[in-house]
């Protein structure tokens, strides 16, 4: 069964178990239900994985248009308040009770001019049973009339707002999300801020994908793009412990990108359970709609207070099942269902110190968040194991394995940098992957990533200096002999020699030999290549031609085309280990002469 098809299965499975449990009118309170000056409790896990109550008072409801922009607007108090300094970042997704009903999760830290206590606002519970219901038992969510906050307008930043902001708009609540921290351990440097940010340095050129034709792609977003923020205290290493019992309202829940050697991953808090199925957060994570994410356990150490904003230190745990759902209102998954990753092998030999390392990770597959964090743990492999950033030549062999695919791709590179070898390896690897999941045809469904690469200081190039040939002129059907001379890197030269024949039937009024290395741009003339299968693409990407590969190539102006030159036949010879560079032509006449005089 493809992935696709496995996914629509599973959503069929959950829908049926969640029609077969229902919902308990004495569990929750709906939005119609909530009066202002209720008064409950909330519960979420301050520190040591113990769940705590905090005192939760209801000031009203903001009424926007639509039901996903409504919230219900609370005080907050109490000594688990208190000691997080307000409402910290992990604590989206706590369940807010009034009378023992489950009113929704508190998602949103906020400010209000009139109101000096913490505030924040709460998701409404059934926009939550929404994720895992959608006939939502039929009842209504539109708030009592008399508990709205009239004339009150809500305002989101991604910042609590200023006292000067307050103080000129008394009638705006101003939000700001709760976010679910970003929990990283194995990364450091500037591989973090490029999980975060995206690379944000000039990209390499050269690469497979700039040799391909254009297709669709997301670009290396950084995980900020996704409204996601680093937790200040990253780096524990995930956890084993935790258990299905565990997932309990107000207690804490992961979301993990990536596990094994490198850790990346979000907690938050559990806001209801039924049976095998929790939704949590009270907000988006990525805003990924449906979703195929690995659901943890976490483990809270502390809430740490921070003038910024307060957050929760933890740690990702085992896996317990798959999130399914990313929506506004919240997440949602089930216990016990397996989510489809990417194991991902990265291994790094430094020749001149014979250092090497190996890393395994497991990724999850989501195509717009997939190339950021290969090249995010792909750098990080590089430089931990190098210890430096500089020059090098690095020699790259990868390997890629899916379900949707007839054969393996496996590909050689060889990259050279007097700035940052660093990036080649993972941006390369990191587009490749884009370009598969990305293509027009089938799902690749990943399975297996292997990149193995042999990194030196040493700049091993030859200058392409001097391209000679045998002849000033050729008549059709000759066979043109060439010599190609290549200068080493400050060392000796190097003589390539060969033959190409020119094609009986070719007509033109001159012909030209281009000596080039790796793959090259089409000329004007010509038409990108078309694909009719994944194999075609996999095909075409093993094809490319790498920087130790001296091409020779015979062009002619084609009359049929407006644009002019076309390739016409090609030889291609090995110079392994050795990066090539620069170009050289020659053109000289075709002389047709002769074969009209016969």
């Amino acid at each position: 069964m493809s992935k696709k098809g496995a996914f629509i299965f599973g959503i069929m499975l959950v829908a049926a178990v969640v029609v077969g449990f229902g919902y308990e009118r004495s569990d929750v309170m709906f939005l119609s239900e909530i009066e202002a000056g209720m008064t409950g409790i909330g519960k979420t896990i301050v520190a040591d994985d113990v769940i705590s109550e905090f005192n939760v008072s209801v000031i009203g409801v903001i009424d926007e248009p639509g039901e996903s922009s409504d919230f219900i607007v609370v005080r907050v108090s109490g000594e688990a308040i208190g000691r997080s300094g307000g409402i910290a970042q992990g604590m989206s997704g706590s369940p807010v009770y009034i009378d023992g009903k489950l009113i929704g999760a508190l998602s949103r830290a906020a400010s209000w001019s009139k109101e000096l206590t913490p505030i924040g606002l709460v998701t409404p519970i059934e926009q939550m049973l929404g994720i895992i219901d959608s006939m939502n038992d039929g009842l209504s969510s539109r708030p009592r009339a008399d508990a709205i906050l009239s004339g009150v307008k809500l305002y989101e930043t991604s910042t609590p707002p200023t006292a000067e902001e307050l103080a000129k708009a008394p009638k705006t609540i101003f939000s700001y999300p709760v976010s679910s921290p970003l929990i990283v351990s194995g990364l450091s440097g500037r591989s973090i801020t490029t999980l975060m940010d995206g690379y944000t340095e000039q990209p390499p050129t050269g690469l497979v994908t700039d040799f391909l034709p254009a297709g669709v792609s997301p670009g290396m977003l950084g995980l900020s793009s996704f409204g996601l923020r680093l937790n200040p205290l990253s780096g524990g290493a995930s956890s084993d412990s935790g258990t299905e019992a565990d997932l309990v309202p107000g207690g804490g829940i992961g979301v993990a990108l990536a596990s094994g050697d490198v850790t990346i991953g979000a907690l938050g808090t559990i806001t209801y359970r039924e049976g095998d199925l929790v939704v949590a957060f009270g907000h988006r994570f990525i805003a990924n709609g449906d979703a195929d994410f690995p659901l943890t356990s976490v483990h809270i150490y502390d809430t740490m207070k921070s003038y910024d904003a307060s957050f929760k230190l933890g740690t990702i745990g085992k896996t317990l099942g798959t999130i399914l759902e990313d929506r506004g209102s919240g997440i949602g998954g089930a216990i016990g269902r397996e989510a489809s990753t990417i194991d991902v092998g990265i291994g790094v030999l430094d020749q001149d110190t014979q250092a090497t390392r190996n890393f395994q990770i497991e990724l999850v597959d989501e195509p717009r968040i997939m190339p950021n964090l290969i090249l995010a743990t792909g750098l990080n492999a590089i430089d931990e194991t190098l210890d430096r950033i500089g020059q090098g030549t690095v020699e790259v062999n990868y390997q890629i394995i899916g379900d949707g695919m007839t054969k393996p791709l496996q590909r050689r590179d060889l990259f050279l940098s007097t700035q940052d070898i660093a990036i080649y390896p993972p941006w390369q690897l990191a587009g490749i992957v884009n370009f598969l999941q990305y293509n027009d045809f089938t799902d690749p469904q990943i399975k297996r990533i292997t990149a193995t690469m042999q990194i030196t200081r040493e700049i091993k190039a030859m200058h392409i200096n001097h391209l000679e040939l045998d002849q000033d002129s050729y008549a059709p059907g000759d066979t043109i002999h060439y010599q190609v001379d290549l200068q080493t890197y400050q060392g000796g030269t190097q003589t390539v020699e060969g033959e190409i024949t020119i094609p009986d039937e070719l007509m033109a009024d001159d012909i030209t030999v281009r000596a080039y290395s790796g793959p090259r741009l089409l000329e004007d003339g010509e038409q990108p290549q078309e694909f009719q299968s994944l194999d075609d693409v996999v095909q075409a990407i093993e094809d490319l031609p790498t920087y130790d590969t001296l091409t020779v190539e015979l062009f002619a102006w084609d009359y049929t085309s407006p644009n002019g030159m076309q390739g016409i036949d090609k030889v291609r010879t090995d110079v392994s280990g050795y990066f090539l560079y620069d170009e050289r032509e020659v053109t000289v006449p075709l002389t047709l002469a002769d074969t009209f005089g016969e």
